[in-house]
């Protein structure tokens, strides 16, 4: 399957040189003018485009006027942007989500119910892991992390405050992430982020940035303003909305690439280090250091994106309906969740994995 992956009506380009072009019902990926391989337009119903992938006018027509959302992925996994035909037209929604987010009592609790799921999850998956190995020192940061859940965030009453109080957990957890990586080829030393410096800080920003698409492609279907959140601070450019709702899924994700790199589902020769002239504006300092960000090979790229797919794919018990869902499917019912909140008819809960 070279240059693509075509999960269900997702189609992932990651040949990097490569260009689309259309001939009748057929979208064409092209590299130096030889078809590397064709694909149905009635089956397209998203396309991710992943580095240096360029389309023609005809297929940037096509997609525009067919409405099929097309994603620009960095390959250091970081989300460039997209082709949109035309933003939501449920407005009294987005004005209610701007009247709910307003009021500061509302945004302090919306944004506290963020945090809890994903500190929650974040113990889940350091207990799991800690069960399998017990460890002292995951013990012992599991009681921190314990604490600041059940007595600081319940009682914490400046946004401020929150996000510091979830950046010391964030701080604590990936601190022992290290010891649940049983695979000797890679070494975590903590979060790099834009571009990441190691192996598994780049399997982590790829997946973060491909649950970032997802919830960002379903807050559009709900009718949601991706860009207004709370717990995210309000920035131009920035899917605030999007990064608050991601933050009770990271723990998943997480678990994901570890199972990646435990399974030896993806190698160490799966990554290349050294700058990648599609992407990101580096200074000077970092383009001469030896310390160059690492992005992955296109045979890497596509095991990513098939361990992503497979994920959305899978079941998980959503308390809220008592029943087991897909991961796909639980994402897009938390964005129901919350639409009925700005709308007044229940509180936002975080999913809780379990």
């Amino acid at each position: 399957m070279t240059g693509s992956v075509n999960k269900m009506s997702t189609i992932y380009i990651v040949d990097q040189g490569s260009y689309l072009t259309k001939k009748n019902e057929r979208l064409l990926v092209k590299k130096e003018n030889e078809i590397i391989r064709w694909i149905h337009l009635k089956d397209v119903d998203q396309l991710i485009l992943i580095g240096n992938i360029s389309l023609t006018a005809p297929v940037i027509t096509y997609l525009l006027k067919n409405k099929v959302d097309t994603v620009f992925l960095s390959y250091y996994g970081k989300y460039k942007g997209r082709l949109i035909s035309e933003f939501g037209k449920n407005v009294n929604l987005r004005y209610q989500q701007f009247n709910f987010l307003n009021n500061q009592h509302n945004t302090l609790s919306f944004a506290k119910h963020i945090v809890i799921g994903k500190i929650n999850n974040a113990l889940f998956l350091l207990r799991k892991n800690q069960f399998r190995n017990p460890d002292s020192l995951v013990a012992s940061k599991i009681m921190k992390i314990n604490y600041y859940l059940t007595n600081e965030i319940p009682i914490v009453d400046d946004l401020d405050k929150l996000r510091g109080f979830e950046g010391i957990v964030a701080k604590e957890y990936f601190s022992v992430f290290q010891l649940f990586i049983k695979n000797s080829d890679f070494v975590f030393n903590g979060r790099t982020r834009r571009p990441p410096k190691d192996e598994v800080n780049a399997l982590l920003s790829l997946m973060y940035t491909m649950l970032m698409n997802l919830i960002l492609s379903k807050a559009y279907i709900a009718g949601l303003d991706p860009f207004y959140g709370a717990l995210h601070e309000i920035n131009y450019g920035r899917h605030s909305l999007v990064l608050d709702l991601m933050e009770e899924f990271r723990a998943i994700i997480d678990n994901q690439v570890l199972k990646m790199i435990n399974r030896r589902e993806i190698r160490k020769d799966h990554f290349i280090i050294r700058l990648y002239q599609d992407d990101e504006n580096l200074n000077q300092d970092e383009i001469d250091s030896n310390n160059l960000p690492v992005y992955l090979t296109n045979d890497g790229m596509r095991k990513v994106v098939v361990s992503f797919n497979s994920l959305t794919k899978k079941t998980f018990y959503y308390k809220k309906r008592n029943c087991s869902l897909s991961f796909e499917d639980i994402i897009k019912a938390q964005l129901y969740l919350l639409s009925d909140c700005f709308q007044g008819k229940e509180d936002y809960k975080s999913f809780i994995w379990s």
